[in-house]
């Protein structure tokens, strides 16, 4: 199982900038569209010199993304926006998670493994994610 170190370095999402242009071709809102959830205040871009083109984070990125996939799947905008944000504030929670609780992953031909570690303080049983033939479920195996 490839081991985990919790102190690895991570992207940080505010320092990989995307031109408007780019976040255009990637999630396929419009620019007018973009501008106008800028003026609504849903998005904001990276502050910059007036007349320069917009620029905005990867996290925008992601933001804008989930909102599309609100969108395409019937909320109104706003109704999008709201569900975006919930998911965005979501994320850091997994994130912290996820870096505090994995301990490895291992991908084979036709499993994937989550290792979470023990389950509890005498080290007795430990527990997995598995991602197997599109499933997911858990797998709680005695430590000998």
């Amino acid at each position: 199982m490839a081991e985990l170190d919790s102190n690895d370095a991570f992207i940080d999402m505010n320092k990989l900038i995307f031109g408007i242009g780019q976040v255009q071709q990637i999630t396929g809102v419009s620019g007018r569209q973009l501008r106008y959830w800028e003026e609504q205040g849903y998005i904001q871009s990276i502050s910059q010199k007036k007349g320069a083109a917009r620029e905005y984070s990867l996290h925008t990125l992601f933001f804008i993304f989930h909102v599309t996939r609100f969108l395409n799947n019937g909320f109104t905008l706003q109704a999008a926006v709201d569900r975006a944000k919930k998911f965005d504030r979501q994320l850091p929670v997994l994130r912290q998670f996820l870096r505090a609780q994995l301990q490895g992953v291992n991908i084979d031909d036709d499993q994937s493994v989550l290792d979470f570690g023990y389950v509890d303080s005498s080290h007795t049983q430990r527990i997995y994610g598995v991602v197997k033939d599109g499933e997911t479920f858990f797998r709680i195996e005695n430590v000998d």
